[in-house]
């Protein structure tokens, strides 16, 4: 993108020739002949430079410097000035102007002082994202995790959308945690004090979408049913939204006219969030996901990227989950070796994070003894886990999420899941859970 300058002279001869010089150096000129104009043009995110001359009529250079900085204290502006208004550019620089060029200037020492008020002001956009990031990242509630550029312009959009109210989607595989993102977006933004439902729509068969989305064949608001009603006010989270059949979605649509109609108040007022593991736009094309629902969600949305196209984030996120369920467990965290390091780094990762986050949990409860056996190879890593391995997967964190809240106690786990003692011991056996890890996991 071409950095931009805004450029503010009353006279058309100047303004043309700093226009023409500037775009000649491969910037994007705004020019303005009156400072109100300017000033309309302007935003707190502007993340260009402004040239304003100080001898203006109506609104001067000085008054336009001062509402500028009232809008924004760290914006950068250079004042243009003849050669008797010296002592007013200088207090111009005193008020918060970040340089001045006095009448005539070289072409050369325009283009330095520009680039150098460009640079400064990229730093203080960079440093107020981070702090942003910082502010989110570090307050209670999920967090995104990762360096790469990906996860990092993934993050900055979940910002931005956290101080919206717009419709949201979340596009990635599974396991890239997309319902992670969603809660971030409500957690941390405007939204977090109202309530957050959740509708899974790959998990329900077809004949029951309707009622449990919309209540039954009425209007919502007429039979006062379904998850759009209870999530009046706050935020509706449907995962898996190409699992919704077409008329669904158009009956969805449908509902997303009325609720942005102000002569349509008895539509409940809900946030969509919603996520898909496929692109919707592809799915149009062959007249899988209706079209006009698409084009709605595709101007609000988020990429969540595979872990294979971040591998430098494999370590950080294990070390990350090896320590947080060490710790609710209340054992110490195991440490990885660099033979280890390499394994999971050359492994493809088809479950992504969630599949990095089980393994990290199958290091901590089984330990590095153990650890061998289970870990990825880069051999395997074209192969997705077969239907026997995924059950053993999931039949494994049921089993240690149920030791975990009951505090190792068997009994309690026994009648939880319904399960002969001998049974719940012959299956800790097979994934080789010991109780005592989930009783010092209570103190």
């Amino acid at each position: 993108m071409e950095p931009t300058v805004i450029v503010v002279d009353d006279e058309p001869a100047v303004r043309d020739a700093m226009t023409q010089t500037l775009r000649l150096d491969d910037w994007q000129v705004n020019a303005f002949a009156t400072a109100q104009e300017a000033l309309a043009a302007l935003t707190t995110d502007f993340s260009g430079v402004i040239i304003a001359d100080i001898n203006m009529p109506v609104m001067d250079g000085m008054q336009l410097l001062q509402a500028i900085l009232a809008l924004d204290g760290e914006m950068q502006v250079i004042m243009l000035t003849g050669h008797g208004d010296i002592s007013t550019a200088v207090e111009a620089m005193r008020l918060g102007a970040y340089d001045f060029i006095e009448k005539p200037f070289s072409t050369d020492h325009l283009l330095d002082v520009l680039k150098r008020a460009y640079d400064k002001r990229a730093l203080v956009l960079e440093n107020r994202e981070l702090r942003k990031e910082l502010a989110a990242q570090s307050g209670p509630g999920p967090r995104i995790l990762g360096n790469h550029p990906q996860v990092k312009s993934a993050r900055r959009q979940l910002g931005y959308y956290q101080q919206t109210d717009d419709d949201v989607l979340l596009v990635g595989e599974k396991g890239t945690g997309k319902e992670l993102a969603a809660r971030f977006i409500h957690d941390h933004g405007k939204w977090q004090n109202t309530p957050l439902i959740t509708l899974k729509c790959r998990l329900l068969p077809t004949h029951l979408l309707e009622q449990t989305l919309f209540g039954g064949e009425l209007p919502h608001w007429a039979n006062k049913a379904g998850k759009l009603h209870a999530a009046d006010g706050g935020c509706l989270l449907i995962d898996g939204i190409e699992a919704l059949p077409i008329p669904l979605q158009q009956r969805l649509y449908r509902y997303i006219q009325l609720r942005d109609n102000p002569e349509h108040p008895q539509t409940s007022q809900v946030r969509l969030i919603v996520t898909s593991r496929f692109d919707l736009a592809e799915r149009v094309q062959r007249e899988q996901f209706d079209p006009a629902l698409c084009q709605h969600f595709l101007t609000g949305h988020v990429l969540m990227p595979p872990l294979r196209d971040r591998c430098d984030d494999i370590i950080p996120l294990f070390q990350n989950f090896t320590r947080t369920i060490a710790s609710r467990y209340g054992i110490e965290a195991p440490t990885l070796s660099s033979p280890q390091q390499q394994r999971l780094c050359a492994h493809s990762w088809p479950g992504n994070v969630r599949e990095l986050r089980a393994y990290a949990e199958r290091l901590v409860l089984l330990g590095e003894d153990r650890l061998d056996n289970a870990a990825p190879s880069a051999t395997t890593e074209s192969k997705l886990p077969t239907l026997t391995d995924r059950v053993s997967q999931f039949e494994f964190e049921i089993l240690s999420d149920a030791l975990r809240r009951h505090g190792g106690r068997l009994k309690d786990v026994q009648q939880e899941l319904g399960l002969a003692r001998k049974t719940l011991y012959d299956k800790m056996r097979k994934h080789q859970l010991d109780k005592e890890n989930f009783k010092r996991s209570q103190h």
